[in-house]
C-alpha cells in the first residue's frame, strides 16, 4: 500500500449569516499540520447557522465545526476531481453529494447538542481521513 501524502493546504469560505471568514486547513493522513476549527452562529433574524465545507481529493478543508443546537445549513463544494459526500454520523436522511469538478450541494440538518462525526461515505475516503468533528452546543 502506498504512502498517503497530504494535499496542499487550501482555504475555506465560512458564511456566518452575512459575514464571511476565511479558514485555512489541511486534510487527513500523515505528514504534518492539523485542520482548522470554525465556529458558526445564527443571525439576528433567526434562521439556520451556515457553514461551507470544501471537499478536496481526499480531505475536507474544515476538520472541526462548532455550532449552536438547531438548524445548520451546510454547503458542500467539490474542489477536486472526485465524487464526495457529506454525512453526519447518527443523523438519518441527511446526505450531501457532489460529483467533482466544482459541483455544489446544500442542505439543512436539525441537530441536538452533542458531538458528531461528519465524513465522506465514498468507499475508502473516510479511512483516508476524510472526516471531521461537529460540536453542537
Amino acid at each position: 500500500m502506498g504512502r498517503l501524502v497530504r494535499p496542499r493546504v487550501r482555504g475555506a469560505l465560512v458564511v456566518l449569516i452575512g459575514v464571511s471568514a476565511l479558514a485555512a486547513c489541511g486534510g487527513g493522513g500523515d505528514g504534518g499540520g492539523g485542520g482548522e476549527s470554525v465556529t458558526v452562529t445564527t443571525g439576528a433574524g433567526g434562521g439556520p447557522a451556515r457553514v461551507s465545507v470544501a471537499a478536496h481529493d481526499v480531505y475536507f478543508d474544515v476538520e472541526r465545526i462548532t455550532t449552536p443546537a438547531g438548524e445548520l445549513e451546510v454547503t458542500l463544494r467539490d474542489e477536486g476531481n472526485q465524487a464526495h459526500t457529506f454525512v453526519v454520523d447518527g443523523v438519518d436522511g441527511f446526505k450531501l453529494e457532489v460529483s467533482g469538478g466544482s459541483s455544489e450541494d446544500r442542505g439543512v440538518v436539525e441537530l441536538e447538542a452533542g458531538e458528531y462525526e461528519y465524513y465522506c461515505d465514498v468507499p475508502g475516503h473516510r479511512g483516508q481521513g476524510m472526516a471531521g468533528t461537529l460540536v453542537v452546543q
